[in-house]
């Protein structure tokens, strides 16, 4: 593996912290082959994974009733993660962390019901918690019972903070003053769709959330000045039979590098699914699924110019080349073994 083609990345998975469960790996891009450096113990059930926007620090959240964040710093030399901070998530089962694009708030969503922010110091240290907390529920009599925070992401220029609630089915939309949360307003979305992760196109002015329940993916416009997303278009990332089968359940939504394409993962039907985009309004044709190479693909993410998958229950990572041409998935045959992984994280090339 030589030195232009090595991509280092992390893996959150879920299990104890008496064992390694933060993983730092390599791929080899020029041929999709993965291997481990190191685990870290000590953080249980690291779900959720970000790096901030300058390198220096990784944050995880340990995914558990009395809820944490952690912040690790990485070596610039090697990319070993060594533990910088740890603070309460101020709420339970966080399951989702993301840093602004300045690098000075974190966010993070708690599945138990309630977002918090909290201001990232110079040294990557946490401080100042902002926490709000979510009511409601959905018409999905045990994953809709109340609300369920499942996402937590700012806009292209952080002006605004957008929440995903499960539980409730709505898009709530944040400002961050002064070190504080302040809720504006909520996007409603139909009822039983369980909105879990939500992704901002880099230069259009729309957004994609992948609903959990309904297997779908939901276009939305962006209007950049009030803030306000409105749905335009919902698709099914499965065909319709298999996307009315409660044993499917779509996860991830993430938009590619090059912006032209969609990817969403569904777990039960273990596939990552390709929509291609129309350039000017944004919204989204289906191309094709494939098979993630292993069973509950709950996340994916790209790492050099190749799309690696935590397939959870498997417990392997795989790793997929993507064609430039029409952004279809081709696997490599390499597979990473990860126990339980949830979340791949790559570092900042």
């Amino acid at each position: 593996m030589t030195a232009q083609h090595e991509h280092h990345f992390y893996v959150g998975t879920y299990a104890s912290d008496q064992e390694d469960s933060l993983f730092h790996g390599v791929l080899d891009s020029s041929s999709g082959e993965m291997r481990m450096i190191a685990g870290v113990a000590g953080i249980e059930n690291p779900s959720y994974l970000t790096i901030a926007p300058d390198g220096k620090n990784l944050y995880a959240v340990s995914e558990k009733e009395d809820g944490e964040v952690f912040a690790y710093v990485i070596n610039a030399d090697t990319k070993q993660l060594h533990l910088n901070d740890r603070q309460s998530s101020e709420g339970s089962s966080p399951c989702y962390v993301h840093a602004t694009s300045d690098g000075k708030v974190l966010l993070v969503a708690n599945y138990g019901g309630c977002v918090v922010s909290f201001a990232i110091c110079e040294h990557g240290t946490l401080d100042q918690a902002s926490r709000v907390k979510h009511s409601g529920s959905g018409p999905h009599p045990q994953r809709q019972d109340r609300a369920h925070p499942h996402a937590f992401v700012p806009s292209p220029d952080s002006r605004f903070y957008f929440a995903t609630d499960l539980g409730t089915d709505r898009i709530v939309r944040y400002t961050y003053e002064e070190g504080r949360l302040f809720k504006q307003d909520d996007t409603e979305l139909p009822a039983g769709t369980g909105p879990r992760t939500l992704v901002f196109h880099p230069t259009l002015n729309v957004a994609y959330v992948s609903g959990e329940l309904d297997n779908t993916v939901t276009t939305l416009a962006y209007d950049r000045l009030s803030g306000r997303l409105k749905v335009l278009q919902r698709s099914f990332v499965l065909p319709y039979e298999d996307a009315k089968n409660p044993a499917n359940t779509s996860a991830h939504v993430a938009v590619s590098p090059c912006g032209r394409y969609v990817y969403v993962s569904s777990r039960g039907d273990d596939s990552i699914a390709l929509f291609k985009m129309d350039s000017s309004t944004g919204e989204l044709f289906f191309v094709e699924k494939v098979s993630s190479g292993g069973h509950v693909p709950r996340h994916f993410a790209w790492v050099g110019d190749m799309l690696l998958v935590a397939n959870q229950e498997s417990g392997n990572v795989t790793s997929f080349k993507v064609n430039e041409a029409d952004g279809k998935l081709t696997p490599t045959g390499f597979s990473l073994e990860v126990p339980n992984p949830v979340c791949v994280q790559p570092y900042l090339d």
